[in-house]
């Protein structure tokens, strides 16, 4: 399949949008040339390679760090910035990468084309959209990102409060499963979200000279978002380390209550046993062995044993 790219150029008061195979993009020189411009592409091909390299100067160590890295980081470069931001779209099994190149006048995107229209959507809402500089589309991919996160937190914490909900109703294999399951979903956002707020602190302190002072709020401003979601994750983990405590506690309690029980039954059981086990024996001389009322007579004593055992344990506070 060919690998296409969608260039977002601005219009007037408003943007266009324009979408080409990467060859026909490599012949183009005036579309290449026009400033400023926002370049998306699904993903990193031997075509997208020579684009970069040789029209954008984008380093190898970057494109290499596009394809394979798995966490969220900053490079400053002299000619760019590249971002490389790992989030969840809809649930913390569909993790999703986004490469930022990020220069004077151009921004470069690789990763989900839905993120792609979201963000761009977003951009043609704006008066003049490119007027506020091209930072101003990397804070609005930024904040569709970190709206993603919260969106996921959001959900993580419905599931922690079932949970909570669950445990004191049920105490089995099936719900220490979805526990010990939520618990590493919540480690994985945590995580993530730890890599993005060091990766836009980095940001904001390293990359001042491409940020237009009049936009450096927006950024401090995600970044205050971000790490609201990440004491959100933190505030999480240990709710549901909480809850794992109590699940432990719960079932320990209800084994000690059966084992209890047990130790109680045992312990009734035991001497009526013993006189039992005397009668069954093949002796003469037995108190009321012949006795055609014996049976009635040990039988009385037996249930008066047990009666005396459990008003002692009833007494101790052990029933």
């Amino acid at each position: 399949m060919e690998n296409l790219a969608w260039i977002v150029i601005p219009e007037r008061d408003s943007i266009t949008t324009l979408r080409t195979g990467i060859p026909s993009l490599l012949e183009n020189e005036e579309l290449l040339s026009k400033s400023p411009k926002w370049i998306h592409l699904r993903n990193i091909d031997d075509q997208a390679e020579k684009l970069l390299l040789e029209h954008f100067r984008i380093n190898e160590l970057s494109l290499e760090d596009c394809r394979s890295e798995a966490r969220s980081k900053v490079e400053i470069f002299e000619d760019y910035v590249f971002v490389l931001m790992i989030y969840f779209d809809g649930g913390i099994i569909r993790q999703k990468k986004l490469c930022i190149f990020w220069g004077n006048d151009f921004i470069i995107t690789v990763g989900s084309r839905r993120l792609f229209e979201e963000a761009r959507k977003s951009l043609s809402l704006e008066e003049k959209p490119f007027d506020q500089g091209i930072e101003k589309i990397l804070w609005l991919i930024s904040s569709i990102v970190a709206d993603k996160f919260k969106e996921v937190t959001d959900i993580l914490e419905e599931q922690g409060d079932e949970v909570e909900a669950r445990v004191f109703k049920e105490q089995n294999p099936e719900l220490l499963e979805d526990i010990s399951d939520l618990s590493f979903e919540i480690l994985t956002l945590r995580r993530t979200l730890k890599q993005l707020r060091d990766t836009y602190k980095s940001l904001i302190s390293s990359a001042p000279r491409l940020i237009n002072p009049e936009n450096i709020h927006y950024f401090r401003d995600l970044l205050d978002e971000i790490s609201i979601l990440y004491d959100r994750a933190e505030t999480l983990h240990e709710f549901i380390q909480n809850v794992l405590n109590v699940f432990s506690s719960l079932v320990s309690f209800k084994l000690n209550d059966i084992m209890k029980t047990l130790t109680i039954l045992i312990t009734i059981l035991e001497p009526l046993m013993l006189i039992s086990s005397f009668y069954g024996m093949n002796v003469e001389e037995l108190p009321l062995a012949h006795s055609s009322y014996g049976i009635f007579v040990i039988s009385f004593i037996m249930l008066g044993v047990s009666l005396t055992l459990l008003y002692y344990f009833r007494k101790r506070g052990w029933i």
